[in-house]
């Protein structure tokens, strides 16, 4: 086994790990901005619609102010809305979060062959390169995250344990063939 790259490979393999966690993260907080600014969008609509057409039935002249001014604020926070764009973030990070996830899923295998003795030292340093060529391409074009998406992703992966199963629940999802855990007979 190669253990110098191993050890270079698990710790490329924790960073995307943490990226991957932090993009999904940063694409639930755009996509919960995304709803409360949709939300505060038909608010101020109706108010505006509401109070502009209780103007023309009612012929008052304060209604006609209000509408005014809810009408700035409505065109305000759409001008707003469309220069943050919240949607557009948040799939840009869910874009993000799929390329990392499949690298992750190429490192765990490739740590998988690499402890089995399955590759010689030359092939995992030409499959080691090729992974850092990828994810260099994949971070190129990732939009930045937050330091609240990080320790949201922290949180995640090493309180709520978002990317560990045990045994047991694994095999759960397996037909008995395929269990690790195989049923005890009475």
């Amino acid at each position: 086994m190669d253990k110098a790259n191993l050890q270079v490979i698990r710790e490329s393999f924790g960073r995307v790990v943490y990226s991957h966690k932090t993009h999904e993260k940063e694409a639930e907080r755009f996509s919960c901005s995304a709803i409360r600014t949709k939300w505060i969008n038909i608010v101020l609509t109706s108010l505006t619609s509401g109070t502009l057409i209780s103007t023309i039935i009612t012929s008052q002249t304060l209604l006609a102010y209000i509408s005014a001014i809810l009408a700035t604020i409505t065109l305000a926070f759409i001008i707003f809305q469309l220069s943050f764009n919240p949607e557009e973030k948040a799939e840009k990070h869910r874009q993000t979060a799929k390329e990392l996830w499949l690298l992750r899923e190429k490192y765990i295998n490739l740590i998988a062959d690499i402890i089995i003795d399955k590759i010689d030292s030359d092939t995992i340093i030409l499959k080691r390169d090729e992974l850092l060529e990828k994810l260099c391409i994949v971070y190129k074009f990732a939009p930045n995250t937050s330091p609240k998406a990080y320790q949201m992703a922290r949180k995640a992966l090493k309180i709520n344990e978002e990317l560990t199963f045990s045994s047991e629940e694994i095999d759960q999802f397996l037909p008995e063939e395929l269990k690790m855990e195989k049923p005890k007979k009475l």
